[in-house]
């Protein structure tokens, strides 16, 4: 099924058989009688995550699903690489103060990458006859 449009007014989208976009079906075996082809609609609001007002895979979705997938590494990095949670504080300022730490870690390993980057490019201009 690929999409076909989302209803404004009754809060849906709208999915059609997309070998039934035509006149006619050109499906061998079409899933529907219909001139126009099987349509459903899927409700977002009934399952957000499951149904979302940007579909999968348009245009639109690729910036966000790219920066969502970069909070989950910033995430992964905090809790995996850096032991977030293996930590055996009481109190939230102990807690906090971790966090703080761990995000300073993130920053200087950022800077690092770009300052060693920065140095092989500048090597390499410096001297080529090493490089």
């Amino acid at each position: 099924m690929k999409t076909n449009g989302y209803d404004q007014n009754r809060d849906r989208q709208k999915w059609r058989c997309p070998l039934a976009a035509g006149t006619h079906n050109s499906c061998a075996s079409p899933c529907s009688t219909a001139k126009y082809g099987r349509t459903f609609h899927t409700y977002p609001k009934c399952d957000v995550r499951l149904n979302p007002r940007t579909p999968r895979g348009s245009n639109e979705w690729k910036p966000i699903y790219k920066r969502r997938t970069s909070v989950e590494r910033s995430n992964k990095r905090e809790k995996v690489d850096y032991k977030l949670e293996s930590g055996r504080h009481r109190s939230t300022m102990m807690w906090y103060i971790r966090l703080y730490g761990i995000m300073t870690c993130q920053h200087v390993d950022a800077w690092y990458t770009h300052f060693r980057e920065n140095m092989a490019n500048q090597k390499s201009a410096l001297y080529p006859a090493i490089a």
